[in-house]
């Protein structure tokens, strides 16, 4: 990670492993093997909210849906009707929940974990209801 940064930084023209390796002491191999690891986000958010507030802070914890509109994309994973605040329907494209964390004095808000919404399952056929009766 402290690698990646100055690295992203002097990198010229695209960012890909090719061009990382070429400004900075480590190998594409490298970087291909530590991209295909797991990394906690929502950790190192919390940890750099932790950081930019004050011990003293109000904090409270916040969702919100964000709609992003798609047409005529087959190929993308996800793609559904969803509610469209903006435009106060459903449409056809993306959502994206995003969970936050806002300092009430500050008045400012932080990101700590974004997650898309699934699209609808297709639901199995409902079973026929059976009824009963007391003896």
């Amino acid at each position: 990670m402290l690698t990646l940064l100055p690295t992203l930084v002097l990198v010229f023209g695209k960012a890909n492993f090719t061009n990382m390796s070429r400004y900075s002491d480590k190998s594409e191999r490298t970087y291909r093997r530590q991209y295909s690891q797991d990394f906690n986000f929502t950790g190192l958010n919390a940890e750099l909210i932790k950081a930019a507030t004050v011990l003293a802070s109000v904090l409270i914890a916040v969702m919100d849906c964000s709609f992003i509109p798609k047409s005529g994309s087959k190929q993308t994973p996800g793609i559904d009707y969803f509610y469209n605040g903006s435009a106060s329907r459903t449409e056809r494209g993306l959502e994206i929940s995003v969970l936050g964390v806002v300092d009430v004095k500050a008045r400012r808000g932080y990101s700590l974990s974004v997650r898309q919404t699934p699209a609808k399952l297709k639901s199995e056929p409902a079973l026929p209801l059976r009824r009963t009766s007391k003896v």
